[in-house]
């Protein structure tokens, strides 16, 4: 690969294709798997940032291949595909939000080629680990800390009090009508699928408040989504959280997430999950995170406001008034 950044534009009749697919004129003579690896290591950038390899483009995209850096990729990932996010809120330091686009897992796992993000906190500054984890298509925040046991316990004593509030956005399936407290228990059926029972769990921590945001239209879908039809932007938020909690809790009010078939209509997991679920702000005693999807201005000027509302704390609850309550 040259050494120097290139860039090519993508034009109107190139418009919607993969990221991945859309290299092919920046890389002519690299195969797929060989510009999926160039997303994986964040040298593919659109627009001045490193996209996923299933990024819709769009015309004007300017596609740019960074240079390798010293330090090797790891060092390059830490940087460009992981930013550390500047906190709205933070009283202390050692906690620290990072951005994990879609498309990348937050631990490596058996079978699952490519670079995860716990591989790229070696190259951040302290000694660093996680502390929660996002489905692999799942983009937004994810919180680390750094060299310090006082800011670990601190992240549990507020997950375990129920002092964490986690926002995210998701497309939904079909209109939904009114907010909803979602209170159902999940029960963890293998390592793949959690099941919704009937029952509620008394653990309001393992709540969900479902609130539409904004109607969209098929034609706002178009080259993202298999869906044809109507769809919701919904703004979701949990406490403590459990696997699948969001994605479980919407397919069993009806309106499962746009391209989520392990809890969609037709139940199969695909090879590639993509769905629109973003986790895109988190809030806890004295630290405050947030960030937006990168799908979200494409739903056009109503849903983009009232997204960016919903991350920035303007949430509103079942009766449409502000509201964090879970009880």
């Amino acid at each position: 690969m040259a050494d120097e950044p290139v860039s090519i534009v993508v034009a109107e009749s190139d418009a919607g294709k993969r990221l991945d697919a859309a290299l092919a004129g920046l890389l002519p003579g690299m195969g797929l798997r060989g510009r999926r690896r160039a997303c994986e290591l964040g040298r593919a950038q659109v627009n001045g940032r490193a996209r996923p390899a299933a990024y819709r483009t769009r015309p004007g995209d300017v596609l740019t291949l960074a240079a390798r850096q010293e330090g090797g990729d790891g060092a390059f990932l830490s940087r460009a595909v992981a930013p550390v996010l500047t906190p709205e809120k933070a009283e202390a330091g050692g906690l620290a939000a990072l951005f994990k686009p879609a498309g990348m897992h937050c631990a490596a796992l058996a079978g699952k080629p490519g670079i995860c993000l716990g591989d790229l906190l070696a190259g951040l500054p302290g000694s660093a680990r996680l502390l929660n984890r996002l489905d692999c298509a799942t983009s937004g925040i994810v919180m680390a800390v750094f060299s310090s046991l006082a800011e670990m316990l601190r992240w549990k004593e507020a997950q375990d009090g129920g002092l964490t509030r986690k926002h995210y956005l998701a497309l939904l399936q079909g209109r939904l009508d009114g907010g909803r407290m979602v209170k159902q228990r999940l029960i963890l059926k293998g390592r793949e699928r959690v099941l919704v029972e009937m029952a509620d769990h008394p653990d309001s921590r393992r709540h969900t408040l479902i609130v539409p945001l904004a109607r969209i239209a098929p034609e706002c879908l178009r080259n993202r989504t298999m869906w044809e039809g109507e769809a919701t932007l919904a703004g979701c938020m949990i406490l403590k959280g459990a696997r699948h909690q969001i994605r479980a809790h919407a397919a069993a009010l009806g309106h499962p997430l746009l391209g989520d078939t392990r809890y969609g209509a037709e139940g199969r997991p695909a090879a590639e999950e993509r769905f629109f679920l973003h986790h895109g702000r988190v809030e806890l005693p004295g630290f405050t995170a947030s960030c937006l999807p990168d799908w979200l201005e494409a739903l056009g000027e109503e849903a983009r406001c009232a997204g960016e509302a919903w991350l920035a704390g303007e949430s509103f609850g079942p009766g449409g008034s502000t509201c964090y309550a879970t009880d």
